[in-house]
């Protein structure tokens, strides 16, 4: 069993002296390479005016360039938000980065609300990674946006802006928490929950059978 919040406090201890975004990706992407069974290819696109660049990976050699909006990682940029493809053999517009690989989860990577590029993981097994995976590659993610500087990326004319997204829905948050925090538009749980905690049992019981519809 892969101990995520372990490979975070890695991450956060790594970026104390130096916490520029080439050794920190660099970091990141190994971290992974060696926690993570049945993967082949990991790594970072970086974002400017003509698409995105290969960034720091581990795997077989790939495109160092791909084009706007091509692709799942084109698809993840564009709706700010993770994509999960869970045999990419039966995704029509696949862009390959290493021919062995079956599955493919793409996560978006921000820094000060900007998409600043995005974070791959491959498999060669189809529907490697369950729901639980998933979640802890977001937040390991999460956790690289928090420890390292991306500054040097941050040109207003070659970066897109990030829209905020609702946060994840996880089954450690009550369901009327998780419809609340979408309605703020809230990112995170803990964004939310201060502000949740202050609501009326009367309040509270209206956002769950809101839920209740619309689930």
């Amino acid at each position: 069993m892969v101990d995520y919040k372990n490979l975070e406090k890695q991450i956060q201890t790594l970026t104390k002296e130096e916490n520029h975004y080439l050794p920190t990706l660099s970091n990141a992407v190994s971290l992974l390479m060696h926690a993570l069974p049945g993967v082949n290819w990991i790594g970072v696109y970086l974002a400017d005016d003509k698409g995105l660049f290969l960034g720091p990976f581990q795997g077989k050699p790939c495109l160092p360039r791909l084009p706007a909006g091509k692709g799942v990682c084109g698809v993840a940029m564009k709706k700010n938000d993770s994509v999960y493809v869970p045999n990419v053999h039966d995704h029509a517009d696949y862009v390959s980065h290493d021919p062995t690989t079956d599955s493919e989860f793409v996560i978006p990577l921000r820094f000060n609300k900007k998409v600043i590029g995005v974070f791959i993981i491959d498999s060669p097994i189809i529907n490697r990674f369950s729901v639980s995976d998933r979640d802890d590659l977001r937040r390991f993610v999460l956790a690289v946006e928090r420890s390292a500087d991306f500054s040097d990326l941050l040109k207003e004319d070659t970066v897109a802006p990030a829209a905020v997204t609702p946060p994840l829905k996880s089954h450690s948050m009550p369901f009327e928490l998780w419809l609340y925090a979408i309605k703020g538009l809230a990112q995170t749980y803990e964004m939310v929950e201060p502000i949740y905690s202050q609501l009326s049992e009367q309040e509270k019981k209206a956002l769950r059978d809101e839920y209740e519809k619309t689930d």
